[in-house]
Parts: C-alpha cells; sequence; structure tokens
C-alpha cells in the first residue's frame, strides 16, 4: 500500500493543532483506512469506526460492535457519552449518511463543538465518501482534503512490486498508461496481467498490456456517465485539407513527445485548441485523428449533454467530468459543439449556470496541471463569449472554413479510395469545380451515393457521368445554411482567427469585401476566382461595370440560375449585351433546351452551345427539334432516342434523312420507314452503311 507523504504530515499536524473534522474525499476505502491507521500511530490515538451499513464496527477486523439500523444520528448521539480522549472517529459514506438527514448534521456538529471544546488536539472527526457533500452548517468546522491518484513514481513502486526485473523504458511508458487509475484499480489490473502473461512484462507483449490498461480505463468512463470514450481509427491522412492545422498538431505532437526537454528548455505543456467553423467540414475528424497521432485517449465531452435541471447539477457535472478527464490523463478531451453551454452569453441575458460553467470552464483551462489535451469544437462561432475566444485560453484558435477546389479534390480521392474506387479513373479536377460550395460531409455523401448507385445498376461500375449527377443531386450546406454561414464569415473576418487550410488566393471574407471595393478591377478579380460563391457572384453580375459582367459570367462555376436569368433578357434591358450573350452560348452550365430557343436563329451560337452540351441526355436531343439546323446536328448523333427517331424521319427532310442513313443504331421499324421515304440517293446510303 502506497502513502501520501503530504496527506500523512496534513493529517497528523492538522489533530495537533487543534482541528475537529475533516472530509477525506476519495473512493479508496482500504487506502483511507491505511493513511488513518499511520496517523493514529504517530500520536498513539485509537480509530472509532462507523458506517450507514451497520454501526459502530471494530477497525482492526471490522467486528460489528453495535447496529445503528441505518441510522447514522443514533451512533452520533451515543458518541456523546464516550471518553473520546486519543480518538479518530471515521465516518464512511459520509455522504449517504448526511445528505438530507438534518438530525444527523445538528449531531454531528454538536459533536465537533464538543471536541473543540474538551478535546482540542486530543480527538478528531473524519468524513470519507467518494463524493464531496459539506452541509453549510458544518463548512466552518471541516478540512477537504483530496486524496491525490498515485503519481508516477508510486506507479512504478507497485509496478517494480509485481514485476521485479522489469526493463527501465517499458516501466516508464506502463507507468504513465496507468496514470489515472486509483491504487486499488493499479493492484487489481497488475495481478490481471501478471496471470494473463505469465509474469512477463517485456516488449513482445507490451502492446497487448497498454490494450488492457485501456480497456480498464475505458471502464472507468463508461462508469462515470460524463464523458464518452471515444474509439479512434481514423488519421491526419484521412483528412482532406486543413494543412495549417495539421502542421499545428504535428508540432504539439512533437512538443508532447519530448516533454520533460521541451520543460527543461522553457516550452510551455501544449494546453490545445479551438476549432469553430462550418458544420461538416473536419472538426470532428480531426479530433478522433489527434488522438491517433498523439497516440492518446480520445474523451469526449458533450457541454449540452451535462445540463441537468436542478440547482447546482451542471457545474457538478463538469466538475466531475474535468476531473475525469485529468484522472485519465495523459489524454485528448473533445469538448464538442462547445457553445451549447454559453448560449446567451454573448448579450445580457447570461444565465447564472452559463456564467458559473464558463467561469469554472475558464479556469480550470487556466490552471489545470495534468497532461490533457484540449480539442474544442464550435459549429456557430457566433453564440461563443469573447472570453473564449480571447488569446492564451487556447494555445491556438482555428477557423475551419469550406475546402477549396485543391481540398475538395483531396476529399475526393480519400472518399474513392475508402469507398474501393480507383480514384485515378476520374476527372478529379472536373468533380472538384462541381463540388464548389460543399462541405467535405457534402462531398462523402455525394461519393456514398454514387457507389450505392453503381452497384444497383446492371453494369456495378461508377462512372464519371453517375458521379456527377450525384453530385447535382446534393443540396449543398452552403444553400441549407445560407445565412447562418454569411453570419460565421463575417465573424471569422472580424476576430483574425488563424485559417485551418492553406489559403495561396482569397479567402470568402475578403472576397466579400472585394465585391463592394469601389474598383471595378478589384471587383473583377473576385468574378475571376475560382472559389467565388454564389451569392457573391449574383451580385457581381449585375454590376454597373460591363468587365465585371462579363468576368462573372465567365467564370466556369457561374450557376446555370444565373446564366438563364441572363440569357433571357430581352434586348432592350440595360443589363443585356452582345458581348456577353457571347459568353454565355460557351458556358457549359447554361441551360441547353433554354439557350436553344432563344438562340433558333443564329447558327453561329448553336454551334457554340453544341460544343458543350451533352448530346446523350433526352431533353438536350428533344431541344434540337427546333428547326432543320439542329434538326440536322440531331440526325448526326450515334444514338437518338427511340422517341425522336421517328420525328425526325416524319420531317420528310432529305438531308436528314441522308444523316439518318448513316446510323447503324436506328430501330428496325425506323430502318423501314427510311427505305419507305422512297428515294433513291437515301438508299444507296442506307445499303452503304
Amino acid at each position: 500500500m502506497t502513502i501520501s507523504h503530504s496527506i500523512l504530515q496534513q493529517l497528523t499536524t492538522s489533530i495537533r493543532a487543534g482541528y475537529s473534522c475533516f472530509y477525506l474525499h476519495t473512493a479508496e476505502t482500504a487506502r483511507a483506512e491505511f493513511i488513518l491507521q499511520e496517523v493514529a500511530n504517530k500520536l498513539e490515538f485509537n480509530v472509532m469506526e462507523y458506517n450507514l451499513a451497520q454501526g459502530k464496527i471494530r477497525f482492526a477486523n471490522k467486528e460489528l460492535q453495535k447496529e445503528n439500523n441505518g441510522r447514522i444520528e443514533q451512533s452520533l448521539n451515543e458518541l456523546f457519552d464516550e471518553d473520546l480522549e486519543k480518538q479518530i472517529i471515521l465516518i464512511k459514506n459520509a455522504k449517504l449518511a448526511l445528505e438530507n438527514n438534518p438530525v444527523a448534521i445538528a449531531r454531528l456538529q454538536h459533536l465537533i463543538e464538543k471536541i473543540e471544546r474538551h478535546y482540542s488536539g486530543e480527538c478528531a472527526v473524519v468524513l470519507q465518501a467518494a463524493e464531496v457533500y459539506i452541509p453549510a452548517d458544518l463548512e466552518p468546522f471541516i478540512s477537504l482534503i483530496e486524496l491525490p491518484l498515485p503519481q508516477n513514481e508510486q506507479i512504478k513502486t507497485l509496478v517494480t512490486q509485481h514485476f521485479p526485473h522489469i526493463d527501465n523504458a517499458i516501466l516508464s511508458i506502463v507507468a504513465t498508461a496507468l496514470s489515472g487509475l486509483n491504487e486499488n484499480e493499479i493492484q487489481k489490473l497488475l495481478v490481471l496481467i501478471k496471470q494473463r502473461f505469465n509474469e512477463q512484462l517485456n516488449t513482445q507483449n507490451e502492446g497487448e498490456v497498454l490494450a488492457e490498461i485501456q480497456r480498464q480505463k475505458e471502464q472507468i468512463i463508461a462508469k462515470s456517465g460524463v464523458l464518452e470514450m471515444v474509439k479512434v481509427n481514423e488519421k491526419l491522412e484521412d483528412i482532406g485539407g486543413l494543412e495549417n492545422l495539421k502542421k499545428w498538431l504535428k508540432d504539439q505532437h512533437q512538443v508532447l513527445s519530448h516533454l520533460d526537454e521541451a520543460l527543461e528548455f522553457g516550452v510551455k505543456a501544449p494546453k490545445g485548441a479551438l476549432i469553430a467553423g462550418m458544420p461538416g467540414c473536419g472538426k470532428s475528424l480531426t479530433a478522433k485523428a489527434t488522438a491517433s497521432l498523439f497516440q492518446q485517449p480520445l474523451l469526449r465531452l458533450d457541454i449540452g449533454s451535462l445540463l441537468g435541471k436542478y440547482v447546482g447539477e451542471s457545474e457538478t457535472n463538469m466538475r466531475r467530468a474535468l476531473a475525469m478527464a485529468e484522472s485519465i490523463s495523459p489524454c485528448v478531451l473533445w469538448v464538442d459543439e462547445l457553445e451549447k453551454a454559453f448560449v446567451g452569453m454573448t448579450g445580457n441575458n447570461a444565465s447564472e449556470v452559463s456564467s458559473r460553467l464558463l467561469g469554472y470552464f475558464l479556469t480550470w483551462l487556466q490552471e489545470k496541471s495534468k497532461p490533457v489535451f484540449i480539442l474544442a469544437t464550435a459549429n456557430d462561432i457566433t453564440a461563443l463569449p469573447p472570453e473564449l475566444l480571447r488569446k492564451g485560453r487556447f494555445d491556438e484558435i482555428f477557423y475551419v472554413g469550406f475546402p477549396n477546389q485543391v481540398e475538395r479534390k483531396k476529399i475526393l480521392e480519400i472518399h474513392l479510395k475508402k469507398a474501393k474506387q480507383k480514384a485515378e479513373s476520374f476527372d478529379l479536377n472536373e468533380l472538384a469545380r462541381l463540388c464548389r460550395d460543399y462541405a467535405g460531409a457534402d462531398i462523402e455523401n455525394a461519393v456514398y451515393e454514387s457507389v450505392k448507385s453503381a452497384f444497383l445498376s446492371p453494369e456495378k461500375t461508377l462512372s464519371t457521368e453517375k458521379l456527377k449527377q450525384a453530385i447535382k443531386n446534393t443540396i449543398p450546406l452552403r444553400k441549407t445554411l445560407k445565412d447562418k454561414v454569411g453570419e460565421y464569415e463575417k465573424k471569422f473576418d472580424e476576430l483574425y482567427l488563424t485559417p485551418a487550410s492553406i489559403n495561396d488566393g482569397l479567402s470568402i471574407a475578403q472576397m466579400v469585401k472585394m465585391a463592394k471595393d469601389p474598383n471595378y478591377l478589384e471587383r473583377k478579380k473576385v468574378s475571376e476566382h475560382e472559389d467565388v460563391t454564389e451569392d457573391i457572384l449574383a451580385d457581381l453580375v449585375k454590376d454597373k461595370e460591363l468587365e465585371v459582367r462579363k468576368a462573372a459570367f465567365s467564370n466556369p462555376n457561374c450557376p446555370t440560375k444565373l446564366l438563364d436569368e441572363q440569357i433571357s433578357l430581352k434586348t432592350d434591358n440595360a443589363l443585356y449585351h452582345k458581348e456577353i450573350l457571347e459568353i454565355l452560348v460557351k458556358h457549359s452550365n447554361v441551360s441547353f433546351p433554354l439557350a436553344i430557343r432563344i438562340c433558333k436563329n443564329n447558327d453561329n451560337y448553336i454551334d457554340e452551345l453544341v460544343k458543350n452540351a451533352d448530346l446523350s441526355l433526352e431533353e438536350n436531343q428533344q431541344a434540337l427539334m427546333e428547326n432543320e439546323y439542329t434538326q440536322k446536328i440531331l440526325a448526326k448523333q450515334e444514338r437518338i432516342h427511340l422517341s425522336l427517331q421517328p420525328k425526325l424521319i416524319a420531317k420528310s427532310s432529305l438531308v436528314i434523312n441522308q444523316e439518318l442513313a448513316k446510323n447503324r443504331y436506328l430501330s428496325q421499324d425506323n430502318y423501314q420507314k427510311l427505305i419507305e421515304f422512297n428515294n433513291e440517293s437515301v438508299q444507296i446510303t442506307m445499303a452503304k452503311y
């Protein structure tokens, strides 16, 4: 049994000085008894033990001396007639015994006052419980003593008792892994390891031993009910982009891996980071990958789930959760959706609970001494109180925005490979362009929807077209949270937070500002940017400067909606311009059927539209039925939809039928109709082809 000499010294000197009551906060009853026995030996006192289960029992052998029928106040009443000189009175299960028991509290207060009057320095009451409960009437008399968990050197002593020949390097690793467990848990676990590994602990079984220790810690977390142990399989390589954030995490890993050396050099131990920004853009994935990088357990704290309905319950839950994290350290503590606990803190209507939670959390962040690396995540950065965003609370505050072109390409590659597809078989640049304004989660969803579609298809092959269709069918987060996204980006710009991504070009916040710049060249620069948003483009396509409007419509990412609105303008509209129309007919995003209908009298425009159109689509082929010029274009297509073949033949045009006569994919019925056309040149062409 190890013992904290500071606790032993504190109790001994305090009792001699006349302190009459102590609250020993611990669930380790055996360790508490050992300490009290040592104190009693030093003071030459006896120990009298009382508990709620039986009553008065003999401390040495736990023999029942007097039953109290579960009423601790009865035992306290009997103590008034006892000779208390040179006695330590141990009351176990103090919280259970005193809570909602005013008689017991009153009698204990009376007993303590009697000790202070007549037995000062000669007697003391020690309350023991796993949770702290000190009634207001007893506060002036009680000294709270936290029984600390075994420290590194004490753990090493326990390990060497079981494994005397253990290598020093392995001893350090195992001792670190065992930190956070109480002595009883450590002793049981070491016995289990001895039995399982034939009393051997070496490099051969080190990994299995550490896994066993990890399982024990998971049990503790599960029993606590205030934290969740998250199983981690993700790695930094699974994150597409966020290069600034990943580099920073690797630097922290280097410090933590050589912490003693770093501290000696003058480096502060890393606290952690706050990662704020868009939902579905990699914050949770980063927390999991960080734990994997650090090779530490990941504990998830959902502050929203700590909020209780009773007075003081939320604060108690918060204290328990943070204390539990410290006991399990070293670990990564993922504080998920941080803003939930502090909703309303930015106004004048902050609740008392929110204020107290914030105060306690900030104090803990500042003063924690255990190696707990914090990764706090927040979606709604506008809901976070300014105190949390001040530099120094966290080592760094990162903002995660929507992925840029390079990052989207990487995300597509990652998810295609996870879906057992060959990423190099697809045009990732084109697909990444189509995913503009998509969060990482949107891209992941589109990939897996396309893979499912491929599995259900007869050919069971994922094509680029299926992937494009899945992307088009996915409504991106920027659209569903349009107003909120704007708020987040504005706040990000105001706070000058560190971007998690490397952005060689312009950020969204910069583009919003530049789009309103008096200098038209700045606005034109935004119009040409590959990651300019639809909202910004919607303003720029109506700009007073023609060059800005032309640049906006020339942008490959200009959406169909804006292109269609422009191409539908009448010539007398102030925004109509022939040069813009010439841009629109070359744009791949313009609606082909609409554009064909509008440009039906201009063969040059029709030729440009046809160059970029997907003429395998039935709706686009239907649009080509507009006039003889477009019908001839349709007749030259290999696979004409069955519904359109007889319509073309019915036009009775020699030019069109000569083109159809070359087509190997006409149906048998339509070949017959061509023969019936009764034109020698058509029949010769049919025979030839």
